[in-house]
């Protein structure tokens, strides 16, 4: 068996989400004594069943598969493009982002939402200029082949203590299998976003399909062609 300790450790969260669970019923748990024990196989199954990062041994994360690397196009036709997405909060905002992104029906999508949250509390995805990244800290191995990226735009700008102070008006959640796929999409995202000309079409874009020629097109320069 293992105490709170021990499953904060392996579930890599902090103790108040693993207690929030535990009170709404939402975690394998049994308590004797005041105290919290778990089952180390339920725990594991249950954090599998929900994309939830296993920390084996409590010392390295677990090796993932290799995964072909794609395009920023094709990840953001997966995610979908929404406008006047509502919401007058971080918490808020992130919910209707999760709820609308085509999803496998096996994601709980309000942990989805917990663990976005989570990542918000090490330090805001507000990048600046009125843009947030928002992703779980650790990577979600068996949602997909390849990444998904989600574009809100929302409905009115929400403040995410980003660095410049500015409120958020586009959100772009990624969700990726691995590190190295995160990265790669991170970084093809970057330079789209470091184009001043792209920012400026994000504060006037009105439909996907102009969007996604915008990346299209840019993306092809990152490409060289």
């Amino acid at each position: 068996m293992l105490n709170l300790d021990d499953a904060t450790k392996l579930l890599s969260l902090p103790k108040a989400t693993i207690r929030r669970w535990i009170r709404q019923g939402k975690i394998p748990v049994h308590e004797a004594r005041g105290e919290y024990f778990f089952d180390k196989k339920d725990l594991e199954k249950w954090a599998r069943k929900h994309n939830i990062f296993l920390r084996t041994n409590y010392e390295k994360p677990q090796s993932h598969p290799s995964h072909p690397e794609g395009n920023l196009l094709e990840s953001m036709k997966r995610g979908g493009v929404f406008f006047h997405v509502k919401g007058e909060t971080v918490a808020e905002v992130l919910k209707q982002t999760v709820y609308l992104t085509p999803l496998p029906p096996e994601v709980d999508k309000e942990f989805l939402v917990d663990l976005l949250l989570q990542r918000e509390k090490l330090g805001s995805t507000g990048i600046g200029a009125g843009v947030a990244i928002p992703h779980p800290r650790y990577p979600l191995e068996k949602l997909f082949t390849s990444a998904v990226i989600t574009t809100s735009f929302l409905d009115k700008p929400v403040d995410f203590k980003a660095i410049d102070g500015q409120p958020v008006f586009v959100l772009f959640m990624m969700l990726s299998p691995t590190t190295k796929l995160h990265l790669h999409y991170l970084s093809r995202l970057s330079f789209c976003l470091r184009n001043q000309a792209f920012t400026a079409f994000l504060r006037k874009c009105t439909n996907p399909e102009a969007f996604f020629k915008e990346i299209k097109q840019l993306e092809a320069s990152l490409d060289g062609g």
